[in-house]
């Protein structure tokens, strides 16, 4: 058996993986054709100990790359997913998302940036989190200078330019993107080709660069092939003319036409086949394999002629002159689901599609060429390349030059690339980025891991007090911004730093007053937080200044002013998505210093975060203060409800809770189901 490994010599390969193994950190994973990004993730995927998800944005991408469409994964729309939609996941989907640790989106480069703000706002609302993508590892993985997201003209495209001011609508114009450090790694090693000369035009091609002497190469292969050049594939700019080559060079054989009906067991949409269902050939049709062989005879993209054929055996002459008999296939349609017994994501199979892995290929269309390499193709250029991209895709599918042919001279004019895109890539592989993302996720790799809210918290910090002393400030406010969606209370926090960098406090940019509000408020300086929050907000609104501002406050027992920046923090937030801190303090304000009861909003927390121990502790602690106990409704497996209704104190108490968490699993679920089905009475009143 092969060994599944990465290429250790490849330093792009390497530093993903670190990313994947040792990090929750999301990123963009790229390079162009055949550098080995579908390989490198199936190998990952292999390696690491990581419950993933695969998902791609057609059926037929995510039939190729083993996974689910996004828009069943998560339950969208079909529609423009406008700012707030929410897909529509079922309790079996939402069981899968909360235990997977990455999801993997293939060819994003097709999905439009509102789909990516939708997926991000469905998971932060499942999973009850301000994280972005509800604080899982999401891995985008595709080529963006490949053929941009498909839109509707008219209502649909001036919907999206008043969303994202924008004529280009890849995925990372998304706001969450915008609002993220998104990493951009980029495989540059090409195991596909290996004609240095064509690599180097096709660079030029993907980056806008043609340069005269690369047309007069290109367009040296303006030329017909001929029948001693084998099998070649036409491609074309639109469907009509590839569909018309198709039909016509069929209708030109003189045979007998066979037609296999490919069947569906299950349920699998007509518009996920990889094939057509109704498959009709010819001897001497020329055809492609749509499927990798277990054997390695051909693979996905191979080209050969229809040999012979019967009612129920087709075989397929290849290039190299060897004839098979070609096997029926089965592709599956893929559904996640999370076995609780087993602690392991597993994939479902919904349905199977079974028919002959061929289809006519005397032509297809440039865009249904993404992801193949060909030995020989003929680019039909009489309607032109008229989208971003296309060219370069076009010319990338073909091993070497000598493979190709021009049905006439490539001009400037086809050579078009989104300038979008080229701003875009201009952070691949920045060293300094990737390292400070590798940095800081193994830092808090394993709390997170564990749910442990509190040391991921404490790491965060260290992490900004450190890039603050560096002088790094925009590193500072990423690690800040992350501190501040991951913590729940920050009562450890206090004393931890010694110093807030002094040069900061000169500075008149609102971020690096930020910092310094952030540090003092930990180091125990309450009045100079105090000070440089109002100074952050003076000049930019955020809740992350008015939660530094009110945390000071309370700090120096001005308890009701706080509590009137709590109100603020509140109003400015969306109730959908929950914030973990701002309830936490919420609720531990009201109910000890303000004299309202803070258990509702205690119980809301334990809810969202039924893992964060201190959340349940709270809550104990603010039901003795009204005298209220949980109800139990079975005599059995109630210990720990017991022990909760019990007049022990709370470091009793945790110890028998973290006892039930390594050996009593069912008490604490019981436990939990019993905090969020109960009723507290509206005799709750204050203090």
């Amino acid at each position: 058996m092969r060994k599944t490994t990465i290429d250790t010599q490849n330093p792009q390969q390497v530093r993903a993986y670190e990313l994947i193994a040792n990090t929750n950190s999301s990123f963009f994973l790229t390079g162009r054709a055949g550098t080995g990004k579908t390989t490198f993730l199936h190998n990952v995927q292999e390696m690491v100990d990581k419950n993933f998800i695969v998902l791609a944005p057609t059926g037929v991408a995510a039939i190729l790359a083993g996974g689910e469409t996004i828009h069943s994964f998560f339950g969208l729309p079909l529609e423009v997913c406008v700012p707030g939609t929410c897909g529509q996941m079922n309790e079996a989907k939402i069981l899968t998302l909360r235990h997977a640790d990455t999801i993997i989106i293939d060819e994003v480069s097709m999905v439009r940036c509102d789909i990516i703000d939708a997926i991000d706002y469905t998971m932060r609302k499942v999973l009850r989190t301000t994280q972005p993508f509800g604080g899982k590892q999401v891995i985008f993985v595709g080529d963006m200078f490949q053929l941009p997201p498909v839109i509707k003209h008219g209502a649909e495209k001036e919907l999206m330019r008043d969303l994202y001011r924008t004529e280009d609508f890849f995925f990372n114009k998304a706001d969450v993107i915008q609002r993220m450090r998104l990493v951009k790694i980029e495989f540059q090693e090409v195991y596909r080709q290996g004609d240095r000369d064509f690599l180097r035009v096709l660079e030029h091609v993907r980056l806008n660069k043609v340069t005269p002497e690369d047309l007069m190469r290109l367009n040296s292969r303006v030329c017909q092939p001929t029948e001693k050049d084998g099998i070649v594939i036409t491609l074309a700019s639109v469907n009509k003319t590839s569909d018309a080559i198709n039909q016509k060079r069929l209708a030109d054989i003189d045979a007998t036409e066979y037609t296999y009906e490919g069947t569906v067991d299950g349920k699998f949409e007509e518009r996920r086949f990889p094939v057509d269902q109704m498959l009709k050939l010819k001897v001497g049709a020329q055809v492609m394999f749509t499927r990798n062989d277990s054997q390695k005879r051909w693979a996905n993209g191979t080209l050969g002629t229809v040999s012979k054929l019967t009612k129920d055996e087709i075989r397929v002459t290849l290039e190299n002159g060897e004839t098979y008999a070609v096997p029926c296939c089965s592709w599956d349609s893929i559904s996640y689901e999370y076995d609780r017994d087993e602690r392991k994501m597993k994939k479902e199979v919904t349905g199977t599609f079974t028919q002959f892995p061929l289809k006519l290929a005397w032509a297809i269309t440039v865009h249904k060429s993404q992801g193949l390499t060909f030995d020989k193709l003929s680019l039909d250029l009489s309607h032109g390349m008229f989208a971003d991209g296309q060219l370069y895709v076009a010319l990338s599918r073909v091993r070497s030059l000598d493979g190709l042919f021009l049905s006439r001279n490539i001009i400037p004019q086809y050579v078009r690339t989104s300038r979008e895109v080229l701003t875009f890539a201009v952070g691949y592989n920045d060293d300094r980025q990737i390292s400070n993302e590798i940095e800081s996720g193994k830092a808090v790799y394993e709390a997170l891991r564990h749910d442990d809210y509190d040391e991921a918290a404490k790491q965060y910090l260290l992490l900004v007090h450190k890039k603050a002393s560096e002088g790094d400030i925009r590193e500072a406010m990423q690690q800040a911004k992350r501190l501040l969606d991951t913590m729940v209370c920050d009562d450890d926090l206090y004393g931890i730093i010694d110093t807030v960098p002094g040069d900061l406090k000169t500075a008149e940019h609102w971020a690096p007053r930020f910092i310094v509000a952030l540090l003092s408020l930990y180091l125990g300086e309450y009045e100079q937080a105090l000070q440089f929050a109002n100074k952050v907000l003076a000049l930019h609104q955020c809740q992350e200044a008015l939660y530094v501002k009110s945390r000071a406050l309370a700090k120096l027992e001005r308890y009701q002013e706080a509590d009137d920046v709590n109100g603020t923090m509140i109003e400015g937030l969306d109730m959908a998505i929950l914030d973990a801190k701002v309830l936490y303090w919420v609720a531990m304000l009201n109910e000890t210093h303000i004299g309202d009861p803070g258990v509702e909003a205690m119980r809301s927390l334990v809810v969202a975060r039924p893992k964060y121990d201190r959340g349940i502790l709270a809550l104990r602690g603010f039901m003795k203060n009204h005298g209220l106990k949980l109800d139990k409704l079975t005599d059995s497996n109630c210990e720990l409800v017991d022990a909760f209704n019990a007049d022990i104190s709370n470091e009793e108490f945790a110890a028998a809770l973290m006892e039930c968490r390594e050996k009593a699993p069912k008490s604490i679920s019981y436990l939990l189901r019993r905090i969020k089905r109960q009723e507290f009475k509206e005799e709750l009143t204050k203090a």
